[in-house]
């Protein structure tokens, strides 16, 4: 008798505890942007007969209800903890590393490899558009963090091929791609952070490797300019040294120390003209952000369509030039350091970027293409009408 009353009370409580959580989700005004995970939350699900016979209305019900959960931060803390307690070392599409990283999860299921061939074969076509213009183009792609830290990832970690990836770009693009890997290894052999340790983004230090590569394949010697440089060279300035990234976030462990943001000191002194959505600035830079969770928004307060940029000054080699950089955020950090190379520097971001890459391109004397590689096998790349 005892033991049936015990068990009614425990149903009784777990019902009412789940009847608080849902009631109180549906109660409490829902949140539109996360500065904790640097993302839109789903909103309130629309009840349509077409939403219902569709399966989004389902569908988008389980995920408002995950992501309005009242406390949801708490949760998604408690059950990490829990999960790490355990021993459970891929958690949330994060995997837990040794030295206390943590990385993004990309497995062979995560990587579209007919969407990854399709992007190479238009970056192939952009390739012969810009040198039958006389137009330099180079290409590089960034490998993963679990790549560059893989004897850091847990036993059994699952990954896509990498490798197998990167030779397929050295067929499609030839000579014109700039490949990291090696490098980026060996610095994290080293000991070096060459990748956030809570966030999916490449270091100052990293971004300084991806300067180095992209210098040495263009021939920098031959146009005065050298890359035969240290980091310390570059004399980098820390930022903020209290950085938590996305990684961070999908986990929320204490046992993770921030990250220290820096960049070049020449980038912070050095006059410009910055222009994005109709606003001109006098900096790459917007210290506003190093008060906020996300800190790697200091670099041009995050991402647009399209980013002029005016050096303002004689390059380092005494050719004003200009170039034009097809991106996504990785390049936000590798920009400083391009500053004192180029007269005039133009991001576009082709997932906001609405225009004709092709024909913007021929007004230019060099372009880059630079993606994360997991980031490029997602996007829907077209140069001539881009986002479609």
């Amino acid at each position: 008798m005892k033991k049936n009353k015990r068990s009614l009370i425990l149903i009784l409580s777990s019902v009412v505890f789940l009847l608080f959580l849902c009631v109180g989700t549906l109660l409490t005004p829902d949140t539109g942007f996360s500065e904790n995970e640097n993302r839109y939350l789903q909103k309130r699900p629309v009840f349509t007969a077409a939403n219902v016979l569709s399966g989004r209305f389902e569908e988008q019900s389980e995920k408002y209800l995950s992501d309005q959960i009242i406390g949801r931060n708490l949760w998604v803390k408690t059950m990490a903890m829990t999960e790490a307690g355990l021993g459970v070392s891929d958690i949330n599409g994060v995997y837990l590393c040794t030295g206390g990283r943590v990385v993004k999860r990309v497995t062979e299921t995560d990587f579209d490899k007919a969407r990854y061939t399709k992007n190479l074969t238009r970056t192939q076509q952009l390739k012969e558009t810009c040198q039958a213009n006389g137009t330099e183009f180079k290409a590089m792609l960034v490998p993963t963090a679990a790549y560059v830290y893989q004897e850091a990832l847990p036993d059994n970690a699952m990954r896509f091929d990498e490798d197998k990836a990167f030779e397929e770009a050295r067929r499609v693009l030839g000579n014109s791609l700039i490949d990291l890997r090696e490098t980026m290894s060996k610095a994290a052999e080293g000991g070096r952070d060459v990748f956030f340790r809570t966030d999916h983004h490449w270091t100052g230090y990293g971004a300084f490797l991806g300067y180095k590569g992209f210098l040495e394949a263009s021939g920098a010697s031959e146009n005065g300019m050298t890359y035969d440089m240290a980091y310390e060279d570059e004399k980098p300035v820390v930022l903020s040294d209290s950085f938590y990234g996305t990684l961070y976030s999908k986990v929320l462990l204490d046992t993770l120390r921030p990250d220290t943001v820096e960049t070049p000191a020449a980038a912070l002194a050095r006059e410009c003209r910055v222009t994005f959505t109709g606003k001109s600035y006098d900096s790459l830079y917007f210290k506003e952000y190093l008060e906020k969770k996300d800190k790697y928004a200091v670099y041009f307060g995050g991402n647009y369509d399209k980013v002029d940029i005016e050096t303002c000054r004689e390059t380092r080699c005494g050719v004003k030039d200009k170039i034009l950089i097809i991106k996504d955020s990785f390049a936000n950090s590798f920009v400083p350091y391009l500053m004192d190379d180029y007269d005039k520097i133009t991001m576009v971001d082709t997932r906001y970027y609405r225009g004709n890459i092709e024909e913007l391109a021929a007004d230019y004397d060099s372009v880059l293409l630079l993606y994360g590689i997991d980031n490029f096998a997602g996007e829907k790349l077209n140069f001539s009408r881009a986002g479609l």
